[in-house]
């Protein structure tokens, strides 16, 4: 009686999300999908960045497909040309997110994707292209030409533009003229862009990044993330008017959760569509 008790008590401290249903009733948004935590590799510390092109039958790339069907959908008379991808704070998963997202878009449009975390740029690392590469910051300072700055990577069909040189100050890029007429010139080029940029909490880039955009999706790790430290992130971006369409479940531990009761069996591969039988 006295375990039962105390494994009541930590079910009634926790104030994670660990759900869709949390997202739903705690946070008061719209669930976009869920991406489920992979193991970890010893030669692949990001073993999610590369999942969608490497198992393109797996669990997790039919998750990334469910959440590209949600982003479209969203907006049929009228497509989000440019996402922004963003979090409460460091390390929920924004960057795999972005990756996977521009993945999955790059196989049915031509697509681009931009690092504009101006403060840690993870993505050239990712991609396996040189940081000290001309960017982004480079490309709105006008020291290089857009045919500089941009990847493109032929394996996962989308090109790239990373964050260039770290500016003094970000913030003032970032919220300039020059950064927003960028972005219009570059969605004359694209069918669809996808943004990474910094976390709420840390810094404001994403409020800023939020007025140009046609979409932003809110990335949240699952059973790790705090839902008052998500609902403030959410509602920073709503009191700066930014189009928040849904949020990303992120690393959510399937066989874990159905443990609290939640149950996610099949929602995968009850069709069939994930690999094997």
């Amino acid at each position: 009686m006295f375990g039962i008790m105390v494994a009541f008590l930590l079910q009634a401290l926790n104030n994670t999300i660990m759900s869709a249903k949390d997202v739903e009733e705690k946070l008061h948004a719209t669930l976009l999908g869920l991406l489920p935590l992979l193991p970890k590799r010893r030669k692949h510390a990001h073993p999610s960045y590369t999942q969608y092109l490497q198992e393109p039958q797996s669990a997790f790339a039919e998750a990334v497909r469910t959440i590209r069907t949600g982003v479209v959908l969203s907006a049929l008379d009228n497509p989000h040309k440019t996402l922004c991808v963003t979090s409460s704070i460091p390390g929920e998963g924004k960057i795999s997110t972005s990756l996977s997202l521009a993945y999955s878009l790059g196989q049915m449009e031509k697509v681009l994707l931009i690092d504009a975390d101006m403060r840690r740029p993870s993505i050239a690392k990712a991609m396996g292209i040189d940081g000290k590469a001309a960017g982004l910051s480079n490309l709105v300072a006008g020291t290089a030409d857009v045919e500089e700055c941009i990847h493109t990577i032929e394996d996962a069909n989308i090109d790239v533009l990373t964050a260039g040189i770290i500016p003094p100050n970000p913030l003032e890029l970032l919220s300039s003229q020059k950064f927003a007429k960028v972005i219009e010139q570059l969605e004359g080029r694209y069918d669809r862009i996808v943004i990474d940029t910094a976390p709420t909490q840390a810094v404001s880039d994403a409020l800023m990044i939020g007025k140009i955009v046609g979409a932003m999706i809110y990335t949240v790790k699952a059973d790790s993330t705090n839902q008052q430290l998500a609902k403030n992130g959410l509602k920073r971006l709503k009191e700066a008017n930014a189009p928040v369409i849904g949020v990303v479940l992120n690393q959510l531990d399937v066989k874990k959760a159905e443990k609290y009761g939640y149950d996610y069996s099949g929602y995968y591969d009850s069709y069939g569509y994930t690999g094997g039988n």
